[in-house]
């Protein structure tokens, strides 16, 4: 039995924050999930797939275009057509109105519905048989641990596969919004494989039985780097789950940082900046994927200041823009600046260096950052155009980093750079 492993498709997509780039880049990206999902779909068709499990979040909000909906029917109607049978859930950003009238899908499309967990038994064309178990979201948050609604494996079918839309919170978690589970209960279950959906990193939480998330199949902002796709899953009677990774990713998200050096003037770090562009456009010429990189430059302290502030000002990256006609492309979306440096006024005075590194903890894993945001989410013109950039994670990671510099460079009038001698 052949299984492809699908999640988070996120179809319409806004990509914000890229309008303030070309709009030709947000163009691309806002085309690239129908682009990977079509791809996968005949990636599945060509290889003869079994069923096709699509685990939650097909769409990127609970209302979706007319483009969107009539898209992902062309391509259930393909799956249909090739006598691919679809298993479909959804998830926290695509979660079902109990109001709303559901699409009529083709045949072999087999729908959860409701939030009861519950199962659709299938038979295969060489008559093997299995039971998939799974749930759907009615709302944004599933506080609920759903796993313990999962019967345990009943083995009335050859093969038990579960569905899950939710995060691994650990066994005894009260917190998790997103159906929270632990490997332990998924184990209890003693399912054949565990189809995962919410995480859009690819992962493997165990082995055997195998339990993963597929990931996304296309990173939506700098957080989201690597290459991105599907699962092809191969199960058969006592041998080992087989899974093989399809990359389906028409854009990748790169991290790329250059080292400065103590003479470099904006002439020197252009420079270097365009040889890591040519070495990425060789790459994205080799994979047929173009690249967006987010680029570090470290040890910018060695930059003298005015160079630092027209950096950060966005004068470089204007330098860099071009006009990316041709596929594939390579971008910089974003130039950061990071210094290494070390305080003495941290090293020497014990409550300030503990309430630097007391403030920086809140900002990244209390609720300092929330608090101070609070007013920005709230705003009418947010609430109305921007509704989740309370959940923009590259957003909260840029005013972090930015917040501790701004520490550093406020307190650091004896900072001096690390080295190993010190």
């Amino acid at each position: 039995m052949k299984i492809m492993h699908v999640a988070d498709l996120h179809l319409d997509s806004p990509f914000r924050g890229m309008e303030r780039h070309q709009q030709s880049i947000q163009k691309h990206l806002i085309q690239s999930p129908y682009q990977a999902f079509e791809r996968c779909v005949s990636i599945a068709i060509n290889q003869n797939i079994d069923v096709f499990v699509i685990v939650g979040d097909v769409y990127d909000a609970e209302r979706q275009t007319i483009y969107a909906q009539n898209f992902f029917m062309k391509q259930l109607i393909r799956l249909d057509k090739a006598n691919i049978q679809v298993i479909l859930t959804h998830g926290n950003h695509d979660f079902l109105k109990p109001d709303k009238k559901r699409p009529q899908y083709p045949e072999r499309v087999y729908v959860f519905n409701t939030e009861e967990v519950k199962h659709y038994d299938v038979t295969l064309s060489d008559q093997t048989t299995v039971r998939f178990y799974g749930f759907s979201y009615l709302q944004r948050w599933v506080k609920e641990r759903m796993i313990q609604r999962f019967p345990k494996n009943p083995r009335v079918t050859d093969f038990t596969v579960g569905l899950l839309h939710g995060s691994a919170e650990g066994i005894a978690s009260t917190e998790g919004n997103y159906a929270p589970f632990s490997t332990k209960e998924l184990l209890s279950k003693q399912y054949d494989y565990w189809a995962l959906g919410h995480i859009h990193q690819a992962q493997v939480l165990h082995e055997s039985p195998l339990i993963q998330y597929s990931g996304t199949i296309q990173g939506r902002h700098r957080n989201e780097i690597g290459d991105k796709g599907a699962f092809i899953i191969e199960i058969n009677k006592n041998k080992p789950v087989i899974s093989e990774f399809i990359s389906l990713a028409p854009i990748v998200w790169q991290n790329a940082h250059i080292d400065c050096s103590e003479d470099w003037q904006s002439t020197e770090v252009v420079t270097q900046i365009e040889q890591v562009i040519q070495n990425y456009q060789s790459e994205a010429e080799a994979s047929l994927q173009s690249q967006i990189l987010t680029l570090t430059l470290t040890n910018a302290q060695r930059l003298n200041q005015e160079l630092q502030r027209q950096i950060e000002k966005g004068e470089l990256a204007f330098a860099l823009e071009s006009s990316h006609t041709d596929l594939p492309f390579v971008h910089v979306a974003g130039i950061r600046l990071t210094s290494n440096i070390a305080l003495d006024a941290f090293q020497y005075d014990e409550a300030l260096n503990q309430s630097f590194h007391e403030a920086s903890e809140g900002l990244e894993k209390g609720q300092a950052y929330e608090e101070i945001m609070s007013d920005v989410f709230q705003h009418t013109i947010i609430q109305k155009w921007l509704p989740e950039l309370a959940e923009d994670l590259s957003l909260k990671d840029d005013i972090i980093k930015s917040s501790q510099q701004l520490m550093i460079q406020t307190i650091g009038f004896e900072a001096k750079e690390v080295t190993h001698e010190d």
